[in-house]
């Protein structure tokens, strides 16, 4: 049997067992490479800077296979390692971009287009730093990805009530922080 005919369960076990072990995971990659990179590019905004959170995903995921459960699904896995290194990577590249008294300082002036984005990302941000990683995974799913309570149940392993319930108490959290930043 072609390792491309192989549910992912079978290629981890693979993986774990040794048997076909490379092939199995050139299969993994081949998979979830593309996949990976679309949804690393949506917080990086930088292909190349993408390109190498995928590489650095797939590695640590080689190397981590053998700690995947057996009921967990191998693509929300992978997405959860991506999601780590991602905001692992901003959180460097932040504090990198920060001057002597720990003030970042515009290079040029923003046009409003520019402007409207620079918001948007602190509008991220800030929910990155004030929720659970769990809360603002959920949260990002609904809108960034777009997605529906039902699709986001699945992806994360909840009911969809439960989903509702997060995204519920996640908006509740952040909407005083937002008035204060962003009230005149």
């Amino acid at each position: 049997m072609n390792d491309e005919n192989l549910s992912d369960a079978e290629l981890v076990r693979r993986v774990q067992t040794g048997t076909g072990r490379n092939e199995a995971f050139d299969e993994i990659d081949r998979r979830y490479r593309p996949v990976l990179h679309r949804f690393i590019t949506r917080y990086t905004f930088c292909v190349h800077q993408a390109e190498e959170l995928v590489q650095q995903t797939l590695i640590r995921g080689f190397e981590m296979l053998g700690q995947l459960q057996s009921g967990e699904k191998l693509a929300g896995w992978l997405h959860r390692i991506a999601f780590r290194l991602t905001v692992a990577e901003g959180r460097k590249r932040r504090m990198t971009s920060l001057d002597a008294e720990g003030v970042s300082e515009p290079a040029v002036e923003l046009d409003d287009e520019v402007q409207r984005n620079e918001e948007r990302r602190n509008i991220w941000y800030i929910a990155e730093t004030k929720l659970s990683e769990e809360d603002y995974e959920i949260l990002r799913l609904r809108y960034r990805e777009d997605l529906n309570c039902t699709d986001i149940a699945k992806k994360v392993g909840k009911t969809e009530t439960a989903v509702r319930v997060q995204l519920h108490r996640a908006r509740k959290k952040l909407l005083p922080i937002f008035r204060d930043e962003f009230t005149p």
